[in-house]
């Protein structure tokens, strides 16, 4: 049998600096999945003092196998409105989303979002994955780690033979008598 090669995807964490407790439960996130296995793009960790922020956003970006957008109140605002590092997120998205729009490539991760809106309009009809119920968070983190890593929990099982051919052979078949 042959053993799939294990991937290990580059994932870009988009998120807007709400509060220090919501930076640090996205750092938390990221640390989890680069321990399991996910080469994560985080700006806490990937920018140092004086760096070219729009030149990361958009090199790191256009590099990632995958998007994780952070989905909270305040993002879906700064990013409908064009503002701040999480507007300008939006802006090289958008343009990648217009080469290819029937991509799975970001993936809308809802957190802190009470609103009606739960993604940016630009992510509207996506699906996305909850992290608002503190008490699914281990259910909810093992699904993304999954989808990031091509693991799905209910595989697609393989499709058997049609029964019905089976009585279409036989019923081609030719009878003949012996006298």
């Amino acid at each position: 049998m042959e053993q799939k090669e294990p991937i290990q995807p580059k994932v870009f964490i988009s998120y807007s600096h709400d509060s220090e407790e919501h930076k640090d439960w996205v750092l938390q996130l990221a640390t989890r999945l680069r321990s399991n296995g996910v080469d994560v793009i985080l700006d806490r960790w990937n920018l140092k003092l004086g760096s070219d922020v729009a030149s990361f956003m958009e090199r790191e970006l256009s590099k990632s196998n995958r998007i994780i957008c952070v989905c909270s109140d305040n993002y879906v605002k700064k990013v409908n409105e064009g503002k701040g590092g999480a507007g300008y997120e939006k802006q090289i998205i958008t343009a990648e989303y217009i080469t290819d729009q029937n991509t799975n490539w970001v993936i809308p991760l809802i957190k802190n979002n009470l609103g009606d809106k739960k993604t940016p309009t630009f992510l509207a009809g996506r699906l996305y994955i909850p992290f608002d119920e503190p008490l699914m968070y281990d259910t909810k983190y093992e699904e993304l780690l999954r989808d990031l890593l091509d693991e799905p929990i209910l595989p697609i099982p393989p499709i058997g033979e049609n029964p019905f051919q089976t009585i279409k052979d036989f019923a081609q078949q030719k009878i003949y008598s012996i006298k």
